[in-house]
């Protein structure tokens, strides 16, 4: 007899239930996507009531289709959820939405965290909680509500991320997990909530409304009959805590320990290594780990493969329209694999890795480019984008072992140009599901289907895909150090306009 494990990964685009074998395979999938709402300058929010339709019609499907392949009826032992980090999910005494969620796309508290940054705050923040608050941080998303909406901030009983109000949808309980709380509010030392952090942003009458703390690993509550209803699980069944995206695309990947880089080239730039000791940095965030003395150091920025989506929506939808978009680009790519790398292009269209507020742009164009120069400009600006963030966790070289997940990963062009450029072995998983297999990877383990993450691990990774440093190694440097110059440039530009 098989038994299952169901994943739902809710990311800033799309919700994606997923149904796995517990040896990782995946039985079948069902996605949905969730629209963005920007009706106004810098904000980024979704229909928190949609987004939970969307997630139930997406389970519901995953549960049909995983039928019509195994020939019965498939429910899972347990399920769990992961979803995009940071924003803010605010529930009101009678738990309901109490208004639109804002993604982690959202900017409306930059101003706030500009403010925090000339007053010391940040410094401040960095010592205690391991951590600087950037726009679409908790704390700096609140402290904007506090002072724009005085009346709905008086209204919020319970904050929550984006996996926590899913979660809370299925079983009707208030919670978080071990990953998800360090997002703000913890201690790095005693990776416990700290009333200290609240106090300095200003938030210390939020204390009541942080959720409860369960470890990803650990039974969060069980499908409610309401939740069954609209879903077709089996009411009753447990659901783990799960754990914040990028730390589910890790474990996915099939990192649960220090010694890899993990690295999600998606909506955001993710490159994160699991530590066994607290170590800050300007440069990450350090965010708790799976378990208690272990943290997980991010360095990120909202800059990766959303690039790549603007720019063919803007510049190659002739491509889009075909059955394979790439192969056409891809000749388009090779045509100019001779010629120097002489555009720079910034990918920064929905926020950059700088406290300044730097825009993204094309540099060094000429009449004579085309659009597979433009192409290769972007892709180069993606991965030159991972590699200030992979060299900020370790700028001594000293892991040269990357797992490498998310969109871009699908494609070979994609996967050795991070080679070339991060000059080290990159490892692609075989599962292209990797968040929804982490998330799973936690339901197995709380209804004691895997001994341990270890024992996890093992029975769940096949042999990955390898792509090492290859011929272009030198071209892509030059372009690299010239990225660099450039990148610093609009950042001293930004800060002068900024004073002036």
């Amino acid at each position: 007899m098989t038994d299952y494990l169901l994943g739902l990964d809710s990311g800033l685009t799309v919700t994606k239930a997923v149904m796995f074998c517990t040896d990782g395979s995946v039985v079948a999938s069902a996605k949905r996507e969730i629209p963005q709402i920007k009706e106004r300058a810098r904000h980024v929010e979704r229909d928190m009531e949609a987004h939970w339709n969307a997630s139930a019609e997406a389970i519901r499907e995953a549960l049909h289709l995983a039928a019509e392949t195994e020939g019965c009826e498939v429910q899972p032992l347990a399920l769990s959820v992961a979803g995009h980090g940071d924003g803010v999910y605010l529930l009101d005494e009678q738990g309901r939405p109490l208004g639109l969620a804002a993604t982690s796309l959202d900017s409306r508290a930059q101003q706030v965290v500009e403010g925090w940054d000339a007053k010391g705050v940040s410094a401040r923040s960095l010592a205690l909680t391991g951590q600087e608050p950037f726009p679409a941080s908790p704390a700096a998303i609140l402290a904007h509500i506090r002072d724009a909406e005085p009346r709905r901030f008086g209204q919020i009983a319970a904050i929550q991320s984006c996996k926590d109000w899913l979660r809370y949808c299925l079983t009707g309980e208030i919670a978080t997990d071990f990953t998800e709380a360090s997002v703000a509010f913890t201690d790095v030392r005693t990776q416990r909530y700290s009333d200290e952090a609240l106090a300095l942003f200003g938030l210390q009458d939020l204390t009541g409304a942080l959720p409860p703390v369960i470890m990803p690993d650990a039974v969060a509550g069980h499908v409610s009959g309401k939740a069954a209803r609209m879903t077709g699980l089996r009411a009753g069944l447990p659901v783990a805590a799960g754990l914040h995206d990028v730390t589910a695309c890790a474990v996915g990947s099939g990192v649960i320990a220090p010694g890899t880089i993990a690295v999600i080239a998606g909506t955001y730039s993710i490159n994160e290594m699991l530590m066994d000791r607290p170590e800050t940095s300007a440069g990450w965030y350090a965010r708790n780990g799976l378990m208690p003395g272990q943290w997980m150091n991010m360095s990120i920025s909202p800059a990766s493969s959303a690039n790549l989506d603007w720019f063919l929506r803007q510049s190659a939808r002739d491509a889009l329209a075909q059955g394979d978009p790439f192969r056409e680009l891809q000749r388009e790519l090779d045509a100019v694999a001779g010629d120097p790398s002489d555009i720079v292009y910034l990918p920064y269209l929905f926020g950059s890795p700088h406290r300044a507020d730097v825009a993204g742009a094309f540099l060094g164009l000429r009449g004579w480019h085309h659009r597979g120069h433009m192409l290769r400009a972007v892709a180069e600006g993606i991965v030159f984008n991972h590699r200030h963030h992979v060299d900020l966790l370790d700028p001594d070289h000293r892991t040269d072992r990357v797992r490498l997940t998310g969109g871009s990963s699908r494609n070979p062009y994609f996967c050795q140009l991070f080679a070339d450029v991060l000059d080290r072995r990159i490892e692609i998983p075989a599962t292209q599901e990797a968040g929804a297999l982490g998330v799973a990877i936690c339901a197995g383990l709380a209804c004691g289907a895997y001994d341990d993450w270890h024992d996890a691990i093992s029975r769940t990774q096949s042999d990955a895909r390898i792509f090492e440093p290859g011929a272009g190694r030198a071209q892509v440097e030059e372009a690299w150090q010239r990225y660099r110059r450039v990148a610093a440039e609009m950042v001293r530009f930004e800060e002068r306009q900024a004073n002036e």
